[in-house]
């Protein structure tokens, strides 16, 4: 059955192979990169075998201004599609997300001068609601510590005020949730960070109860060492084509890699610098691993 799914992936997306163009909302553009994105679960016991679980098309228009993701889901019926504008600081102005030809949600996003983010809307097309945020800075001249000011909107009614706090380096390290006044405290969040980089505690504190609770995340405990980007190794030519010989060469290649007792979780990039990426990365059902093999190809 999933031979036949590939096989209907592969002729409905052929005609947009040999088109040097694409069409993102009342726009066409030209294509100048076209990068095909494949997802595979494998079981550490069964490392032979991949099964593809989801297919992606990303089209680019030369000045990566304009980028469409067209997504082929197996178990649904249609495509679904996403478009992002940037602006020429790169940074994401404009989102829409669409099912077949029906735009379903759009989001919309405003800078100031230090491209820090000021506004942010999203408008759900299915059922009328709109979320709005805006965003204030303040900075420290002496620590160098930042304050941003959130204040979030439902339907243009306030809901609630969110103040995050910054160190110098850019770390977030508390944020405040307030009411609709802006005055009233809801809770308070501090964070602590591991080794990686990542939040390893989050500790909660509600005022009404006078009550502190404290999360612990797992990513935080994981080390350095199981998050790398690594080259692929091989002087082979990696082609579209061969893609499955090439991961299966690939997983085998770094069984003692993927198999490290300290790295219960990792990601691992694999990359030629060129136009390949392979991600080897966990997941959290029944031990499965998961491979992204991502080719780009030069349209122009």
């Amino acid at each position: 059955m999933k031979r036949i799914i590939a096989a209907l992936i592969f002729f409905a997306a052929t005609p947009l192979l040999a088109q040097p163009t694409f069409k993102a909302g009342w726009d066409t553009y030209k294509t100048g990169t076209l990068t095909h994105e494949y997802t595979y679960e494998y079981n550490s016991k069964d490392t032979l075998k991949l099964y593809l679980t989801d297919s992606s098309q990303i089209f680019t228009s030369p000045d990566s201004m304009v980028i469409l993701t067209v997504n082929f889901p197996f178990h649904e019926k249609g495509t679904y599609k996403t478009i992002n504008y940037l602006d020429k600081k790169k940074q994401l102005i404009k989102k829409e997300e669409y099912k077949d030809e029906n735009l379903l949600v759009m989001n919309e996003w405003k800078y100031d001068d230090k491209n820090r983010k000021t506004y942010h809307v999203e408008e759900n097309k299915v059922n009328g609601n709109n979320y709005r945020h805006t965003y204030e800075y303040a900075t420290d001249k002496k620590t160098g510590e930042t304050v941003a000011t959130e204040s979030s909107y439902f339907n243009g009614r306030i809901e609630f005020y969110t103040k995050a706090y910054f160190d110098k380096d850019n770390v977030k390290y508390k944020e405040v949730r307030l009411n609709d006044n802006n005055k009233d405290v809801v809770h308070i969040e501090s964070y602590t960070y591991g080794e990686n980089g990542k939040v390893r505690d989050r500790s909660v504190f509600f005022p009404e109860w006078k009550v502190t609770k404290t999360f612990h995340e797992h990513d935080g405990d994981l080390l350095p060492k199981c998050y790398r980007v690594l080259p692929m190794g091989t002087a082979e030519k990696v082609l579209l084509q061969t893609r499955i010989a090439f991961i299966k060469r690939l997983i085998t290649k770094n069984t003692f890699l993927l198999s490290d007792k300290d790295c219960s979780d990792y990601e691992y990039i694999f990359r030629n610098w060129t136009n390949c990426e392979i991600v080897l990365s966990t997941t959290k059902v029944n031990n499965t691993k998961k491979v992204v093999f991502r080719f780009k190809e030069k349209m122009m």
